[in-house]
C-alpha cells in the first residue's frame, strides 16, 4: 500500500507458485534465487544498458553494496596484517584493539567513532535494517585518523620487502582489493611513490612513501563496497 508497484509482477507470481508447489519449502526458493543468472551477475557498468535503464530497475547488473561498519574495520586490520583472529573471551572498550569488531563492548557513553561514522547500529534500539549513509566524515576519517595511518604503516611493512617497486604496487593491490592494478593505476602509483620518496628524503623515505600509497588503497571505494 505504501511502496512502489513491483517492477516484475510475473516473477513474483512465478516464485509464489514455486513456493506452493514445493510444499512451502523456503530452502527450495532460496536455492532457486541464489543459483539464478540474475543473482550471480557481477556489478560491471555498461553505458549502453545504463542509457536504457539508469536506475537498474530491470536488474542488468548487481548493485554495489557497502560493507557493514564492523566488516570495514576488520578488513582494514586484515590488510594491515594486524588482525587478531583469536576467538571468545571478554569484550573491550579500547578503540585500538586488534581483535574483530564483534568483540567491542557496547557502552552508549563510549562508542567507537570509526563504527559510528559507518552506521553501526544503536545496540539498545530495535533496527530492522541498517541505514547506509555517504557523508564527508567517512572519507575524512580514512584520510586523517591516526589509527588508519597506523594500519597503513602495517600494510606497507607487509609489502615493502620486494626490491622492484612495480612488484610492490601489484602486491598492494592484490592484498587490498584482490585484483592486479591496471596499467594506468600501476604507472600512477609508481610515480606517486617516487614523488613521495623525494618529498620525504632520508633513510625512511621509501617506508613513508609506501605508507602513503597503502593509505590511498585503504581509501578506495573497492575497500568498502562489494563489487
Amino acid at each position: 500500500m505504501r511502496g512502489e508497484r513491483p517492477t516484475h509482477p510475473e516473477l513474483l507470481e512465478y516464485l509464489a507458485n514455486q513456493l506452493i508447489e514445493n510444499g512451502w519449502d523456503l530452502k527450495h526458493i532460496h536455492k532457486l534465487i541464489l543459483t539464478s543468472a540474475a543473482y550471480q551477475q557481477n556489478s560491471d557498468f555498461d553505458e549502453a544498458r545504463a542509457k536504457i535503464d539508469r536506475e537498474n530497475n530491470l536488474w542488468w547488473r548487481k548493485p554495489g553494496r557497502r560493507l557493514e561498519a564492523e566488516v570495514i574495520r576488520d578488513s582494514l586490520l586484515a590488510v594491515s596484517g594486524e588482525l587478531d583472529q583469536a576467538m571468545f573471551g571478554p569484550g573491550t572498550l579500547k578503540e585500538d584493539s586488534k581483535r574483530r569488531s564483534i568483540y567491542f563492548t557496547v557502552k552508549r557513553s563510549k562508542l567507537i567513532p570509526m563504527m559510528v561514522i559507518f552506521d553501526a547500529p544503536e545496540a539498545l534500539t530495535v533496527m530492522a535494517e541498517r541505514p547506509t549513509t555517504t557523508i564527508a566524515p567517512q572519507a575524512l576519517a580514512m584520510m586523517n585518523s591516526p589509527q588508519v595511518r597506523e594500519w597503513a604503516r602495517g600494510f606497507a611493512k607487509r609489502i615493502e620487502g620486494k626490491a622492484n617497486l612495480e612488484v610492490v604496487i601489484r602486491e598492494g593491490y592484490l592484498t587490498a582489493v584482490s585484483r592486479p592494478p591496471t596499467e594506468r593505476e600501476l604507472a600512477d602509483s609508481v610515480g606517486f611513490v617516487r614523488e613521495q620518496m623525494k618529498t620525504y628524503g632520508g633513510p625512511t623515505a621509501r617506508e613513508q612513501a609506501l605508507t602513503d600509497f597503502c593509505q590511498v588503497l585503504m581509501c578506495l571505494n573497492e575497500m568498502v563496497y562489494i563489487e
